[in-house]
């Protein structure tokens, strides 16, 4: 079911048609256009998205099935500075296919952009400088300063400090399964897939944060390895036909530890964890 409430600055719910209407703080926390495109969602109409189906099965069922969800407007403000930014980027195509919906055997999916001349699927992310060194392989590791401690317990044992590399050690499994499920639907409709490509945008460009981890530019263009066809199908039609059986259920299994991101999604980044017995465990105490 789509989100029934706004959580307010004041950590209070209030129905969002009710807020839309009148704001019962007296002052809004955002304005009403950016509130209503906050409000727009698309109720569930029998057959999953590819977004959806990379969510832990668990997740996305309890977004289906519970009518009192709540989410804090401003936490969706990232998401809504791709979705304005999709919208003017869409105004600058020409030849090539934009923002169009398509569909498999097991799922949907709205694919950013396909440039048919150089064969080429795009996609736009915004990120946090984080994630991009994660997509880059950018990792930080321990490089020898060339000095030694003179005092203490590690005396005359050489000093190190963190520093960004590049290892080759590229951590962007979600996004190689939505964009080659992209690419499947895609070639599938006649349209051949050569190259994958992110576009992102990183959010804390330019502050020492992202500099710090490597991440020197507001922008990269992201190849996007091709998955075996094979191995893409299997993982979306198995999360489906998951997604289908706690359906007609009305139970399934925890979400994995990786799609729980050990645990650091429940705790703070999962907003269905009220409702899911493990998450509760991990849900941080207001104080």
């Amino acid at each position: 079911m789509p989100y029934k409430y706004f959580q307010c600055p004041d950590k209070q719910t209030v129905e969002i048609e009710n807020c839309l209407k009148e704001c019962r703080m007296g002052s809004r926390c955002l304005s009403i256009p950016t509130l209503r495109l906050i409000a727009e969602q698309r109720p569930w109409a029998g057959k999953p998205s590819t977004t959806q189906l990379l969510k832990g099965t668990r997740e996305a069922y309890l977004h289906i099935v519970k009518d009192d969800l709540v989410m804090a407007p401003k936490d969706q403000l990232f998401r809504i500075l791709g979705t304005k930014g999709h919208a003017v980027l869409e105004q600058y195509t020409e030849n090539e296919l934009s923002e169009e919906r398509l569909s498999s055997d097991v799922a949907t999916g709205a694919f950013d952009l396909y440039d048919p001349e150089s064969k080429t699927l795009y996609d736009y992310k915004t990120w946090g400088s984080y994630r991009v060194a994660m997509a880059l392989g950018i990792e930080m590791v321990e490089v020898d300063t060339g000095e030694v401690y003179k005092t203490g317990a590690k005396k005359g044992q050489p000093k190190t400090r963190k520093e960004p590399k590049f290892t080759g050690n590229i951590d962007n499994r979600e996004t190689e399964l939505q964009l080659n499920h992209y690419r499947i639907m895609l070639e599938e409709a006649g349209f051949p897939v050569e190259n994958i490509i992110v576009e992102a945008i990183v959010r804390d460009g330019g502050t020492m944060a992202a500099t710090s981890r490597g991440i020197t530019e507001n922008g990269y263009l992201i190849p996007i390895r091709r998955l075996d066809d094979a191995e893409v199908i299997a993982y979306f039609t198995g999360k489906a036909e998951k997604l289908k059986q706690a359906l007609e259920t009305g139970s399934c299994e925890k979400c994995t530890a990786e799609e729980r991101w050990n645990d650091r999604k429940c705790q703070k980044y999962c907003d269905v964890a009220k409702h899911c017995e493990y998450g509760r465990q991990f849900m941080e105490v207001e104080k």
